[in-house]
Parts: C-alpha cells; structure tokens; sequence
C-alpha cells in the first residue's frame, strides 16, 4: 500500500504533534508500506531522519517550497501570517499532488483533506480535536473523508453525535516507543542533570503550556506545598512558558524549574528523577477534558511513574485507580492528592510496577497495525 502523509507543520520539531506524525509514518513503512511524508519546506538546517534517529531510507520525506511568512521575523501578525503560509502551502501541494497517485492520503489537518478532495483519493482523517471548532470546513470535506481515525472516546462518540457511521471511525489511542525506555538514566544521574536535591519529592510535567493543559493551577497551588516538593516543567512554546513564569510566586524559586522544550529522547531520559508525573488537563476546555489522549501518560506509564491526573474524562480513558490518583479540579483538590501520594509510599510502588504492565498493549506499532487493517478495508 502506498501511503502519502500530508500535514502542515514544522519537521523535524520537538514538538509532540511532529514525533506523533513521525512516529506514525516510521511503522507505516516498518510494516511494509510505501510511504512519503510531505510538509512545507522549513530552513532549520536538521535532517528529520539524523533528529528522530531513523535510517535515512525508511520513508521518503519530500518538503514542498511555498511562501512562508511565518519565517520573517519582522511579519508581527503571527495569526495573519499562519493563515496567508499555509494558503501558499495548499497551492503548492495541489500543483505537486495533481500528478501523484497513493492508496491512501493520510492527514491530521482539515484544510488538507479540504484541498485534496477529488472524489477519487482515499482520504484519512486523524483527529486531535472536534470537527466543530472548524465547522465551515468541516462540513465541505466530511463527505470526502473514507476513514475517521480519532484518539480518544470522546472523539468517537463526538463524530457519531454529528452523523458519522460508526464504522467509518476508528479509535487509535496515542501510544509509546518501548525502545526509548531501554535504556534511562538512573533517579541519581537524572537528578543531577536537573540539579534536583537527592531527597526532594519530585512531580514532572513534559508537554505543551496552553491553558487547557492545566499547569497554571498547579503553579498557582505550589506554594502551599511542603519544602521537600520540587516542581519540573519542561516545555514550551516560548509565549505560553514565559507566561507561566510569571505565576512562579517568590518563594517557590528554588522548588519549580520551568525549562524549554528539548527533543522526546532527552525528555523521556529524565523522567527517572521525578516520584509523580502530573496530567493536569483543564476541565474547562473540550479538548483536554474530552478529546485529548496525551503523549506524556503513556511515558509516564513506561517509566513507572505514579500518575496525578485531573478527574476530567480524557484522564480514565487509559489510566485507573491502580496507577494513578484524581484530583478535584481546583487547588485545595490537587493539593490534597498531591499530599495523599506523598505519604503512602507503599501504593506508590505498587502503582508504579503497575503502570508498567498497564502501558504494554499501547506501543506505536501496535497503534500502527491496527489503523493499517483498518486502511486495508477501504483500499
């Protein structure tokens, strides 16, 4: 089967969405496919195949020249200039596709499928979110679509509400490299990287900070934390981390440690200093409460890290009592979970060899295989 993967983003990134689409073509190819992945050229002087580790020959990665405003960084209307470059993308790609043929076209973007419609290209579908928050385009491209794959329940049931067949959707959680987990650095040496106190109590947060991902309620409760708890936050984008660091109050300085995004394989080896890892998702956006499946649970879980999530629906999708604890959505429910994990250290490891038994069935290639017997009913 030759699969053409279409998406509109910067690659290689160290953001999730390009690791999750990587990741994605990488087993597509592993399980025999052709595959070619395309995107807007982007001149950051790395090679997609050098940054994620992969053979050079795994699958072809062809990147389309268009008009990139996004680049200068004079252009100050950076929503403006989103739209106006990946205007210019959809051009480009509708000049290079005329040409092309696949079995199948594989995108995560509205505007993809919108641009590649036809009525002879299989097109797929993967979605991170409610087809409502575009509901114009949604509703010119929906008819277009072969196969919905969705990431969460609560996506499938969204897509179901709105008139989808249920068997044009296809639930596919995200998922994780058991490879990544061979070989970490020790608690020690991962605390040392992070300069972390040997005996602090440790709570990890890798992962994006929009509002719905929830850490602006964490931030604002850390103060009424004990001395021993140390905070780690690392990621980004730059706009969303320099906010937060305006909620880090004085006197929680030394004990929260906001960093940048780094790429996955330095962040998962980190993962080893922490005691908790935290899934604080907001209650009060669809997305995170609903529709998202983060990648950051599933690492925890590899890890063996105990897990402090938020109650929201999204949260018990994978996780469970055994392997993690739910908070009340405000800061008198985290802090009261937070303190009940400190203390019952027993449950902690228990939880611990749990989540590692937990995480076994959702492997990226397993995600892969699954959506592949999937394609191969419309193909």
């Amino acid at each position: 089967m030759k699969i053409i993967y279409v998406e509109n983003v910067r690659i290689p990134s160290e953001r999730a969405h390009a690791y999750q689409i990587i990741q994605t073509c990488a087993w597509f190819s592993r399980l025999g496919h052709e595959v070619v992945l395309i995107n807007p050229y982007r001149a950051t002087g790395k090679n997609l195949f050098d940054y994620f580790k992969l053979p050079r020959d795994l699958f072809r990665h062809i990147t389309l020249r268009s008009w990139d405003p996004l680049s200068y960084s004079w252009f100050k209307l950076k929503g403006l200039a989103y739209v106006l470059q990946r205007w210019a993308f959809v051009r480009a790609l509708k000049v290079w596709a005329k040409d092309q043929t696949a079995d199948v076209w594989y995108t995560r973007d509205f505007a993809m499928v919108d641009a590649l419609q036809n009525g002879r290209r299989r097109l797929v579908l993967e979605l991170h979110d409610s087809p409502i928050s575009n509901l114009d385009r949604w509703q010119r491209m929906k008819d277009a679509v072969s196969l919905y794959v969705v990431i969460s329940r609560g996506l499938r049931d969204e897509l179901i509400r709105l008139g989808i067949a249920e068997d044009k959707i296809h639930l596919a959680q995200d998922g994780y490299n058991p490879e990544e987990f061979l070989n970490l650095l020790t608690r020690e040496e991962a605390r040392a990287q992070l300069n972390l106190p040997a005996d602090a109590f440790v709570a990890i947060y890798i992962g994006g900070f929009y509002p719905w991902k929830g850490v602006d309620l964490v931030l604002r409760a850390w103060p009424k934390t004990d001395e021993r708890a140390h905070l780690v936050l690392i990621g980004g984008p730059d706009g969303e981390r320099k906010r937060l660091s305006a909620l880090i109050e004085p006197s929680v300085v030394g004990r929260v440690h906001l960093m940048p995004a780094i790429e996955h394989e330095k962040a998962v080896r980190l993962l080893p200093a922490a005691d908790i890892g935290l899934l604080t998702t907001s209650p009060d956006f669809s997305i995170g409460r609903l529709y998202t499946s983060p990648l950051k649970q599933f690492e925890y879980l590899a890890v063996g890290l105990p897990i402090l999530a938020s109650d929201v629906p999204s949260s018990h999708e994978v996780l469970n009592s055994g392997v993690a604890r739910f908070y009340p959505t405000t800061q008198e429910g985290f802090l009261s979970a937070l303190h009940a994990i400190q203390m019952d250290v027993g449950w902690c490891k228990r939880a611990g060899e749990r989540a590692k038994q937990l995480v076994l069935p959702y492997t990226w290639q397993e995600r892969t295989k699954q959506i592949v017997e999937r394609l191969n009913r419309i193909v």
